[in-house]
């Protein structure tokens, strides 16, 4: 992984930014399945967007500003539009009309109303700063990138927008064997620690900045939040978690290790191959087993990865 790679909005999410740094999206694959993760970064795997990251995606791009949310309307137009074709009898050509969006991105505009109708919120969003910012830094010895939604400057603000299927919904985790938050879930506090330190090298301050997310829900109406996430307790947590595993993570990815199945994902699904015929309990958890002679090798472009997507 050489640091010495400009990253841009072009190549931001490309292979060789991948190769080169590591990221918090790219730091969850690994942990989610590292399989799977080795077979995106070999071009092997692709993931297909689900259509609440689309949503997500879409509510992100109207913040970024108007050039990048109609650039973004565009080549998504087909998931976003209704649309209605009709055949010039004359010169043949067949011309296609936009009849309206589909119901997630009508409810996807309801949530933009309710942010930018939001005094706290309209303050946030007037806030002069950066859209799409990248910062680059070193985190336990190898280049990390982070892209923030918006940087604000004046007072090292760092505000993440996002879109949750319900604020206060908690989810149980059976690893602590509790229930948590959506921003405990999607990993928003991993965010934060590694955002904070990318953050303060590239500010050259020995303070965190505030790291705000403003959550709308898919509700209807919506919710919506303002969440301050700093806790330099759990931003050590955080770190030491990360630093525990990374050894392991860059011995998979440089290929010195043999990578690990999750054995349920898309990846997982679609490289499965059966060798036997099982009793029914090997479905339960404590019988479950995993053999590398279950899967086998595929190239191309898969289905979606199963498990939280959250913009």
């Amino acid at each position: 992984m050489h640091p010495l790679f400009e990253l841009t909005t072009d190549n931001y999410y490309s292979r060789e930014a991948d190769e080169r740094y590591m990221s918090c999206s790219q730091y969850r694959g690994w942990l989610e399945c590292e399989a799977k993760q080795k077979a995106i970064l070999d071009g092997r795997w692709e993931d297909e967007d689900s259509k609440a990251l689309i949503v997500g995606k879409y509510f992100h791009a109207y913040f970024e500003g108007q050039g990048a949310f109609d650039s973004f309307c565009e080549e998504n137009f087909a998931d976003i539009f209704k649309t209605r074709s009709s055949t010039d009898k004359k010169t043949g050509l067949t011309t296609v009309t936009a009849t309206g969006k589909y119901a997630d991105f009508v409810q996807a505009d309801s949530m933009i109303r309710v942010a930018e109708r939001d005094e706290l919120i309209k303050s946030l969003i007037d806030m002069p700063g950066e859209s799409e910012k990248i910062m680059t830094g070193e985190l336990f010895g190898i280049p990390w990138r982070i892209r923030v939604d918006k940087y604000v400057p004046d007072g090292r603000w760092i505000i993440d927008w996002k879109t949750t299927k319900n604020i206060w919904e908690t989810t149980y985790n059976p690893a602590l064997k509790e229930r948590e938050t959506f921003v405990e879930t999607y990993g928003y506090m991993m965010r934060a620690a590694v955002y904070s330190e990318i953050e303060k090298q590239s500010a050259n301050a020995e303070t965190d900045p505030h790291f705000l997310i403003v959550a709308i829900s898919k509700q209807d109406p919506p919710d919506k939040e303002a969440l301050l996430l700093n806790h330099r307790q759990r931003y050590d947590w955080e770190l030491e978690q990360i630093k525990g595993r990374i050894g392991n993570i860059l011995m998979v990815k440089n290929g010195s290790y043999k990578p690990k199945r999750c054995g349920f994902c898309g990846y997982c699904r679609a490289t499965k191959k059966l060798f036997a015929i099982k009793p029914y309990y090997k479905l339960a958890p404590e019988f479950r087993e995993g053999r590398e002679e279950d899967y086998e090798p595929i190239a191309g472009p898969g289905p979606v990865l199963d498990g939280p997507q959250e913009a």
